[in-house]
């Protein structure tokens, strides 16, 4: 049986180096939050938004804490933890944005949030997909906006930033294909209040360069459910492709952009391969074929207004290093951090002495193993001299049964000599 091609240029296995340094993300939702249909919708939203490196078949339990999640982010291998919760007085959500191990954690409010079905239903046109669509196999491309430029921006501000940038995989322009970015991730920060607003959306690119009528006959071609253009009005294949009067791209002039139109190398996705004839040829290969498209973004959802809070320096946890709505004189700074080195000693010794409390436990186990052990060498030692000696025994006993018991042969030879004696006598 012939063994089947693998393709090597684009099917190119990644290495174990590369796929550890691919950020992974787990979306949880504890607490309050579990009982709240519609918060748990926007988990899974969330989680379709985060694909293709995040665990989108996450189930909690009302059992499972904080740092069941926090332990198993290690052996899986997550980098970072987005966390759902509601207060239970207040009902207000939060989100908090934790770097794995060690923190540090970002704490937003989430003001106002829409689902994915909530932002179709507005849509004239909305755009189906599912989870398990092609739209989803790639990381999405993140834009940031409204933010100041880092060398005049402040602390939080540059973490924020610094958080949401590691969160997906880097973008490199000489390897990332541009066939495989379908997704484009919006922050966009309100700089008079501070609000950062998150959107989601599909990339879709249509031809601008062929007419409406060639359009529809390359659709046709990938779609096989629709139906092909009405040639009976038409006495040549010129007056469809040649129709001064016909539509370009979309359905209308006004959808389109002169900002939207964008050039495109198609030479990557072509699959058929010509050989050059001439120079000029081998350039237009090794160039591309480049075709005008229109580039459209239309939103899928989720969308979240997000109000930074506070910045904690540990795994939602530690000291607080800024906060939005206190202050702190440099006094009160001072005594802070004095509790926390306490604090930090005091986890420290106890640290240290469960590690001694363990090993006792340990020393405990192995001598009652090396004792069990030693007992059972012994007790087979025993066994084996008792054995010996009862065989002896039963050998002697069996020897004095054989030398009491007479022979029957010399009966029967002294019974033949009485006969003869007496005989003789008669």
């Amino acid at each position: 049986m012939a063994r089947r091609r693998q393709k090597k240029r684009t099917h190119a296995k990644q290495s174990e180096a590369d796929l550890k340094s691919i950020p992974r993300s787990m979306v949880i939702h504890l607490g309050t939050a579990l009982e709240n249909n519609t918060l748990t919708q926007l988990v899974k939203d969330t989680r379709n938004m985060m694909q293709p490196h995040t665990a989108i078949r996450l189930r909690e339990r009302k059992s499972n804490k904080l740092k069941d999640f926090v332990v198993m982010a290690g052996p899986l291998g997550i980098t970072y933890l987005m966390l759902f919760s509601q207060n239970e007085k207040t009902g207000s959500t939060h989100l908090r944005l934790s770097s794995m191990p060690r923190g540090p954690t970002i704490s937003f409010k989430v003001s106002e949030y829409s689902l994915c079905k909530d932002v179709s239903h507005i849509q004239k046109n909305p755009k189906s997909i599912s989870a398990s669509s092609h739209e989803f196999v790639n990381p999405p491309l993140l834009v940031i906006s409204g933010f100041t430029n880092p060398k005049n921006a402040s602390p939080e501000e540059k973490l924020v930033v610094t958080m949401f940038q590691n969160m997906f995989p880097p973008i490199s322009p000489i390897n990332t294909k541009v066939g495989t970015i379908r997704r484009v991730l919006l922050l966009n920060k309100d700089k008079e209040t501070g609000v950062i607003e998150l959107r989601h959306y599909v990339i879709d690119t249509k031809l601008v360069d062929v007419s409406r009528n060639v359009k529809k006959l390359i659709n046709v071609k990938s779609h096989l459910n629709k139906k092909l253009p009405n040639l009976s009005k038409t006495k040549d294949v010129a007056d469809i492709i040649l129709d001064p009067y016909a539509q370009a791209g979309f359905t209308s002039d006004s959808e389109v952009e002169d900002d939207s139109i964008v050039e495109v190398n198609e030479g990557d996705d072509s699959s058929v391969l010509t050989k050059p004839t001439s120079e000029e040829s081998k350039l237009e290969t090794a160039q591309g074929q480049k075709r005008k498209k229109a580039v459209k973004l239309t939103e899928i959802g989720p969308r979240m207004k997000l109000e930074l809070i506070k910045i904690e320096d540990g795994v939602c946890d530690g000291k607080v290093l800024y906060h939005s709505q206190f202050s702190k004189t440099k006094a009160q700074m001072n005594k802070l951090e004095q509790q926390h080195a306490l604090r930090k000693k005091a986890k420290d010794l106890r640290k240290k002495e469960q590690a001694a409390n363990v090993a006792k436990k340990n020393e405990k186990k192995l001598l009652k193993k090396q004792r069990r052990e030693e007992r059972k060498k012994a007790g087979e030692i025993g066994s084996d001299e008792s054995s010996e000696e009862d065989s002896s025994s039963d050998e002697d006993v069996e020897m004095g049964d054989y030398s009491d018991v007479s022979d029957p042969n010399d009966d029967v030879e002294d019974s033949h000599d009485e006969k003869l004696f007496d005989e003789e006598e008669a």
